[in-house]
């Protein structure tokens, strides 16, 4: 009886804004197994020179590393 003094439109908008947040740990949907499938193969990649981690338990923010070439000035870039 409680759900009949509710208005739809603000529930249905409430949900779709919990379940497009990232939540701590796993992520939601195709986007967040197409970011496990994406840490999976930087892992098992043996190229030394890029590395791209979730940081903390969050899928939607990284940090990565990528290493140029012998001799050349390191430069921070955040994207």
């Amino acid at each position: 009886m409680a759900s009949q003094n509710r208005d739809p439109a603000v529930a249905s908008v409430a949900a779709a804004r919990k379940g497009a947040e990232p939540s701590g740990g796993a992520a939601r949907g195709p986007v967040g197994k197409r970011l496990q499938q994406e840490l999976m193969t930087l892992m098992m990649s043996s190229d030394k020179g890029i590395s791209a981690f979730p940081e903390s338990d969050n899928l939607f923010k990284w940090v990565g590393t990528i290493h140029g070439a012998a001799g050349t000035n390191p430069t921070l870039i955040a994207l």
